[in-house]
């Protein structure tokens, strides 16, 4: 295989045919970095809003390390894997208002490791960094016939390559709309003439993790003033974010609170990870003091208090049918 020209397809390609994307503008290294930690087990669809409102709300890498975590999880409450955010944050603080030029440097930061390394040098720097996510393990192994050595194999193409920025986000993109995991676009794939597999044989598709299939009740308490009450999570999942009161721990660790139920006001279902839930949302009454783990919550200011995409659901059919009596 003539490695020089497979790089040559794919940067010619990329250069017709990449989608125009925010991040793309000026490849600032800091927005770059952004946009590749929301995309780790994200859609584009649904990373390219909440890009766009947080860089918006936090410009620059400083800006970022001078915020406070809540405010970083407020902006991030809804794009889930929160994990994610906490890192991200501890990581500007610690670059010292730089993102670092090499994937050395890079890899010293909390929460960066190979793959993000190599996307911000490659992607903001141009640097000769290879990248290997899901979508350029898929296209490699179809290329080469072959699943062994994804990362080697993503080097030599990195080396052989004129423009290593363009040949990495060639490589994500031919994955992610013409190699994808079933029924490739083989027909208009501009390596479909270097291609070994020329089908979705590979790679091979690995069992999928189990899932659990939950049922749990939300509980909606207001206050005189119309607020409602939502407890900080402190256990490993979701952790310092608001939720709804919830009537059991098979989500969350906190102990579940003694409500007077009243009213069913709907159902809905949400995935967090391998679960399954459906949610089953209730007005109820309760005597609680507001603490560091119980607060009222004005719901009107929701965009500054870090919350997960279920709790917005539960309020979006609460806001639809809003509960008349207040907690005891």
């Amino acid at each position: 295989m003539d490695l020089h020209r497979v790089a040559r397809k794919i940067e010619s390609w990329f250069a017709r045919h990449q989608r125009p994307l925010p991040w793309r503008e000026t490849y600032d290294p800091y927005r770059v970095w952004v946009s590749e930690v929301m995309l780790q087990q994200t859609r584009m669809e649904v990373v390219v809003p909440y890009f766009e409102k947080f860089v918006k709300r936090f410009p620059t890498l400083r800006a970022l390390a001078a915020a406070s975590e809540e405010d970083v999880m407020a902006a991030w409450s809804g794009l889930g894997y929160y994990r994610r955010a906490r890192m991200l944050h501890a990581a500007a603080r610690a670059a010292n208002g730089v993102v670092p030029r090499t994937v050395e440097k890079l890899t010293t930061l909390p929460g960066v490791g190979r793959y993000t390394a190599g996307a911000i040098a490659s992607i903001a720097y141009n640097q000769r960094a290879p990248i290997v996510d899901g979508n350029v393990a898929r296209v490699l192994a179809r290329i080469f016939g072959s699943e062994d050595d994804a990362w080697g194999r993503a080097q030599q193409l990195v080396d052989a390559c004129k423009t290593p920025r363009d040949l990495n986000q060639g490589l994500m993109e031919i994955g992610a709309l013409i190699c994808t995991p079933r029924k490739p676009a083989c027909l208009v794939c501009p390596l479909r003439t270097d291609c070994a597999t020329r089908s979705d044989a590979l790679p091979v598709a690995k069992p999928k993790k189990e899932t659990r299939a939950l049922r749990i009740a939300l509980y909606l308490i207001t206050d005189r003033k119309g607020r409602v009450l939502m407890r900080r999570e402190s256990g490993p999942l979701m952790n310092a974010m608001y939720h709804l009161p919830h009537g059991d721990t098979s989500l969350l660790s906190g102990k579940p609170l003694t409500v007077v139920t009243l009213d069913l006001l709907g159902t809905f279902k949400h995935t967090v990870t391998t679960r399954r839930i459906e949610f089953a949302l209730y007005t109820a009454t309760a005597r609680v003091r507001a603490s560091r783990e119980w607060a009222w919550v004005d719901t009107g200011g929701m965009s500054s208090v870090a919350h997960p995409s279920y709790v917005a659901k539960a309020l979006r059919i609460w806001a639809s049918r809003p509960p008349s009596l207040p907690a005891s």
